[in-house]
């Protein structure tokens, strides 16, 4: 099992263990500290810095949603956003599920809203488009959605895939 060790300004925070190498530590932030992260042979260091007024150069400005991977929560046995349309399409609940999805979505086009003028009225689904949309994750289509004006929150989109996770792969 991987393990890291973290040392602040020369003081370990101690070591921990994950599977996922993904590792949480509490890291005491005053003034400039330098981090030093050391995994086996292994070395990295980066510095931060306190500050009492935030840079708003460095704030993302976000076009729809940034999700990052961490985010994602994906249960073994389960779907999630980082799924293909395709597979989960092949279980009756995902089925369901995206059909819903795709009534709301077709609701709004038809009210004029999101999609309707890059797609128009009375726009259907052709069974090439969906061939092709089958090939993507649920969060790559989300994020192509975008071009159509159809867009997620960070909160919508942790709901899709709180749903998700509740319909076991076939």
């Amino acid at each position: 099992m991987p393990e890291v060790e973290l040392f602040a300004n020369g003081v370990s925070l101690g070591k921990k263990a994950s599977d996922e190498h993904f590792f949480y530590f509490d890291v005491p932030n005053a003034g400039e500290t330098k981090l030093t992260a050391v995994a086996g042979e292994f070395t990295d260091e980066s510095v931060i810095r306190k500050v009492d007024t935030f840079n708003e150069e460095y704030r993302l400005k976000e076009q729809g949603a940034v999700l990052n991977w961490f985010d994602i929560t994906a249960p073994e046995g389960f779907y999630s956003l980082n799924d293909k349309l395709s597979d989960i399409m092949m279980s009756e609940q995902g089925r369901a599920f995206f059909g819903g999805m795709m009534e709301k979505m077709m609701g709004s086009i038809m009210k004029g809203e999101g999609a309707a003028a890059a797609m128009g009225d009375g726009a259907m689904l052709s069974e090439g488009l969906m061939k092709m949309m089958g090939g993507f994750t649920v969060i790559r289509l989300t994020s192509l959605l975008g071009a159509a004006n159809v867009k997620f929150t960070k909160e919508e989109l942790l709901g899709i895939n709180a749903q998700l996770n509740q319909i076991p792969r076939v």
